[in-house]
């Protein structure tokens, strides 16, 4: 899934979310990158979890 543009009536203009490419690690990732990867994720959850609740209003 991939939410499109929406509104901001603070700054009043158009929001475009950011390219989000999952990269999947390699066998030999260290464990900050792993780590790093997981906190990507769920950054990218939450952002979609927000964009969903303003869009509802």
């Amino acid at each position: 899934m991939t939410p499109g543009k929406w509104y901001d009536p603070i700054s009043e203009r158009w929001i475009a979310p950011r390219e989000f490419h999952v990269v999947a690690p390699s066998p030999h990732a260290s464990e900050n990158h792993v780590l790093e990867m997981q906190r990507s994720i769920e950054i990218q959850r939450i952002w979609r979890l927000l964009v969903d609740c303003c869009a509802s209003k």
